[in-house]
């Protein structure tokens, strides 16, 4: 999509808790297709899972969360709103437009998370070695005790 009217969003919406994970699934992918189908490119989705809400909505006291990041035209934010309003498995629902700035900050922010995550796996994982060999450095050690 190489227009140049389109923008960058996200979208965020509650779906009920109550729904299995298939229903919950389908209702997902519903909005990933209508997406497509209106001209948008969905660029991620991210599934944020059940979580307990501050106060009640629409007397629930739990909601699954989701994110979807997508380019498109500014014409679909309207038609997108409608079908969320229309749809009573949606509890709450927010989207959002980025800026140039705003989306090459984010950029920036998740590759320094990701490169973080990548050195704290491996930390772990070098603390892990070492505890596995300073486990077995004592065994020797202590049998050699008992022959003294």
């Amino acid at each position: 999509m190489a227009k140049k009217d389109t923008r960058n969003y996200e979208t965020i919406f509650i779906l009920d808790s109550a729904a299995d994970e298939d229903k919950i699934e389908s209702q997902i992918q519903k909005y990933v297709n209508f997406l497509t189908k209106n001209e948008s490119e969905v660029v991620n989705i991210d599934r944020w899972g059940r979580r307990k809400f501050a106060y009640p909505i629409k007397k629930k006291h739990t909601g699954y969360y989701v994110s979807i990041e997508f380019t498109s035209g500014a014409g679909i934010i309207a038609k997108l709103d409608r079908t969320y309003h229309l749809d009573d498995n949606v509890l709450r629902y927010l989207t959002v437009s980025y800026d140039r700035k705003t989306m090459a900050e984010r950029k920036t922010y998740f590759e320094k998370k990701q490169i973080e995550q990548a050195a704290k796996e491996q930390e772990i994982a070098e603390e892990s070695a070492e505890q596995e060999s300073a486990d077995e450095s004592p065994v020797e050690s202590s049998s050699e005790e008992n022959k003294v």
